[in-house]
């Protein structure tokens, strides 16, 4: 793990420890298994001793009692290729991050008995700028968003051959493929973005913190408006395709991650230099921050949020129903009028039984 994030390694060594990495990766490992889009060390934090969770569905806020292992995903990290078939590599390398992540959070907050509070060294830094750049963009959100934008393109540029039912009634999505060429760039951004922000550790006196499926969480800046006051940006402006809710790193003005019940990972605005290493909060204080954070993990949750199960308001908190991941300001065409009006839900194309089929056929060919 030292060895592959290395923050002191020029760019010419950091590319010869990737490639010896890769060398001794089995590609295939992770074939066919189950993957935690939100990892299990994270979602453990969070659960029971005997690791249960009570999980509420984004879709109807139904409420349901379930282990860690249910809120896995079968082969989601698990690209398609001509010269090995499938290639578990991605998933790998997320557990080999995970890893890392896991044992910095437990040296800061697992042993504080015995350890005083300190900064995060730049090893570590570079460690947890890399897990939550990864976990901000492995997730359903950008999966669902690439499928939307692939619809809406194809139904833009091919309107006078097909026809209003099906722009109205039909996807037409990306292979999974497409998410896993752009997570390497994509996750890449988000990170050089997250080192040039200092972090801070705040603990609440009682758990009361909730995570989701899309647990990295953003605060946006705000702008002045005509009057001086704070608003948000204008996003009603022609040509305009917005991401709702969503990876807008570089604009934010903090970046927050849950990363337990009590304990919140905040990235703070740029240019601030020097937060402490620590912050807490109790009482009504602690209450009222836990309570804004968990609205703000409810909206931005693809398919479902989770807390421990005796968690003194998770049943009763309210959870909207979703919104459009996207905006698209045009000329007025139906399909933005269908991406517009089209709410978020699970990615719909995973890779499928019948991929690994036709990849095993055309092995024994």
């Amino acid at each position: 793990m030292t060895d592959l994030l290395q923050p002191h390694a020029s760019e010419r060594e950091a590319e010869r420890r990737a490639r010896e990495w890769l060398g001794k990766l089995d590609q295939q490992s992770a074939v066919g298994k189950r993957h935690h889009i939100v990892p299990r060390f994270l979602l453990a934090r969070f659960a029971s001793a005997d690791g249960k969770l009570r999980v509420r569905s984004r879709r109807d806020g139904k409420a349901s009692t379930r282990s860690i292992s249910d809120l896995a995903v079968r082969d989601f990290y698990t690209a398609v290729t001509d010269s090995s078939g499938l290639d578990s590599s991605l998933e790998s390398l997320l557990s080999t991050v995970e890893g890392g992540t896991a044992e910095i959070l437990r040296q800061h907050l697992d042993f504080g008995a015995f350890v005083k509070p300190r900064a995060f060294t730049l090893q570590e830094r570079a460690t947890l700028d890399a897990f939550v750049a990864m976990q901000a963009v492995r997730g359903m959100r950008i999966r669902r968003s690439i499928e939307v934008i692939a619809d809406y393109t194809v139904k833009l540029l091919n309107q006078d051959k097909i026809t209003e039912e099906d722009i109205r009634d039909r996807d037409f999505v990306p292979h999974p493929n497409e998410h896993l060429k752009m997570f390497g760039n994509l996750a890449q951004r988000a990170e050089e973005t997250l080192k040039g922000r200092s972090t801070s550790l705040i603990h609440l006196d009682k758990p009361l913190l909730i995570i989701g499926d899309e647990p990295v969480l953003i605060e946006a800046e705000q702008h002045e408006s005509v009057n001086g006051s704070k608003s948000k940006p204008n996003l009603t402006s022609e040509n305009f395709v917005r991401l709702e809710g969503g990876r807008g790193f570089a604009n934010a003005e903090v970046i927050m991650l849950p990363v337990g019940p009590a304990v919140l990972l905040v990235y703070g605005p740029r240019g601030r230099r020097n937060l402490p290493a620590e912050v807490h909060l109790a009482g009504v204080e602690a209450q009222s921050f836990a309570e804004e954070l968990n609205r703000l993990m409810t909206s931005s949750a693809i398919d479902w949020v989770a807390a421990r199960p005796d968690h003194p308001s998770f049943e009763s908190l309210k959870v909207p129903p979703p919104q459009p991941l996207l905006t698209v300001r045009d000329y007025g065409s139906s399909a933005a009028a269908r991406l517009n009006s089209t709410p978020a839900r699970r990615p719909i194309r995973r890779l499928r039984h019948e991929d690994i089929l036709e990849v095993a056929e055309s092995e024994q060919t």
